[in-house]
């Protein structure tokens, strides 16, 4: 039957998904000694300036294809995005050429400067294939979407490889990264097209216009919580990188990669099972206080026997699995235990703000990340100038950890108040 059918692709997707989770899991080993630390650390700051910028290059108007009701609207809305994508990505390009050189040496580092040219393509194709995922989302081309997926990872990874033999450096993580996302992009595109031309949208500056008003909450409201967001998250590997050089840096993403990687997956799948269960309770009891307690004590379990045992032992496994220059790695992990293990419990339980329609709220709450992540890394340098990076890091992963727990404390809050729409 059709519904069989849709449970099975979602099956394929979700399946994918994790198989793709794994992918950078299973090559590391192999990766980590064709790469340098440094490699690593200019790459991570690479990726996190591709990460911020195209949050606002994308303005979140590829959400606006979901949004729409009837195909012709939904097709005018992806024409936009893949619009704005084209134009921001060349007002970026023109960024780069503009911003002098010793300004970025002095925020970035050399080695990333080396990089910078590369940025408007990455920022131009990851974008688009943002806006060709979302249609296929909406196409529900889940089972193709799976496998595009795979094709994705697996290029990415086998193109990273390849390039690390030649030992061309940090470049090789750029090129993997661009080429696999071209070769997914356009294994996206021939379905784009021959719906474009199936689909009578009637596309016009003037409805392009309208189409934006329309939606330009998502630029004004939507965007700037994911610029938050992101901009929180990539944070430690500026700061990191500005006091203590690239090497650390790369010292401090493949530690923390490795690590959040398996534990984002597990997050993730249990959101999923909590948001389904928390939401029916909800509408038959007007709270979701069971659902909250069960998952709460699932993850609280979870954090105190499996994510904190496998912190306290990676300095002694980091070096076996991926060589003896990266033995900093594993001891570099361990004051973020106690930012890794709260924010584990936090992460699926906070659906709970989405449920209760705190979105601005949410806004504010990651405002505050923000915030407690710039003092997390300025406020031991401003009290020592000597300050160590283990020091930092454990100032930021309490400071930050402590923040995830008022989160928790709060969605516990959200999920005992009767009615579906409350105030804090």
């Amino acid at each position: 039957t059709e519904r069989l059918k849709v449970t099975r692709d979602h099956s394929y997707f979700m399946g994918s998904a994790a198989l793709v989770q794994f992918i950078p899991l299973i090559t590391a080993p192999i990766i980590a000694r064709l790469y340098t630390p440094e490699d690593f650390g200019v790459y991570a700051i690479f990726y996190g300036l591709v990460a911020i910028v195209s949050t606002i290059v994308q303005l979140a108007l590829h959400n606006s294809i979901l949004i729409e009701g009837s195909d012709e609207e939904a097709a005018s809305a992806h024409l936009l995005s893949v619009g704005v994508s084209i134009l921001m990505s060349a007002l970026v390009w023109g960024l780069v050429i503009v911003v002098p050189g010793p300004f970025i040496t002095d925020q970035f580092g050399v080695g990333v400067v080396r990089l910078l040219s590369w940025l408007p393509a990455t920022i131009l194709v990851s974008s688009l294939y943002g806006c060709f995922y979302t249609w296929w989302i909406r196409e529900g081309l889940y089972k193709r979407l799976a496998k595009n997926k795979l094709v994705l990872g697996a290029s990415t990874a086998v193109i990273q490889i390849s390039i690390g033999l030649a030992g061309l450096g940090a470049i090789g993580f750029v090129w993997a990264n661009l080429l696999g996302t071209v070769l997914a992009t356009l294994l996206l595109l021939g379905v784009i097209l021959t719906d474009m031309d199936r689909i009578d949208h009637g596309f016009s500056v003037r409805k392009a216009w309208l189409k934006f008003c329309k939606h330009k909450n998502l630029a004004l409201y939507t965007m700037p919580a994911g610029l938050v967001n992101t901009t929180a998250s990539y944070l430690p590997e500026y700061f990191i990188n500005l006091s203590f050089g690239a090497t650390s840096v790369g010292q401090y993403n493949l530690a923390t990669r490795m690590v959040n990687m398996p534990l984002t997956f597990l997050s993730v799948s249990v959101q999923d099972i909590f948001r389904q269960e928390a939401s029916l309770e909800l509408n038959e009891n007007g709270n979701c206080n069971s659902s909250f307690n069960r998952f709460f004590f699932l993850m609280f379990v979870a954090a105190l026997f499996i994510v904190v045992p496998l912190v306290l032992l990676l300095p002694y496994v980091f070096p076996i699995i991926f060589g003896s220059q990266w033995i900093e790695a594993g001891a570099m992990i361990q004051p973020m235990i106690i930012l890794i293990a709260i924010r584990f419990v936090s992460s699926p339980l906070s659906y709970v703000w989405i449920i209760r329609g705190h979105q601005r709220l949410d806004l504010l709450w990651q405002f505050g990340l923000i915030s407690f992540t710039l003092l997390g890394f300025i406020l031991p340098s401003y009290v020592d100038n000597n300050a160590s990076l283990e020091s930092s890091l454990w100032f930021y992963s309490g400071l930050c950890g402590g923040w995830y727990a008022f989160c928790v404390f709060l969605s516990h809050r959200f999920a005992n108040r009767s009615g579906h729409s409350q105030v804090l």
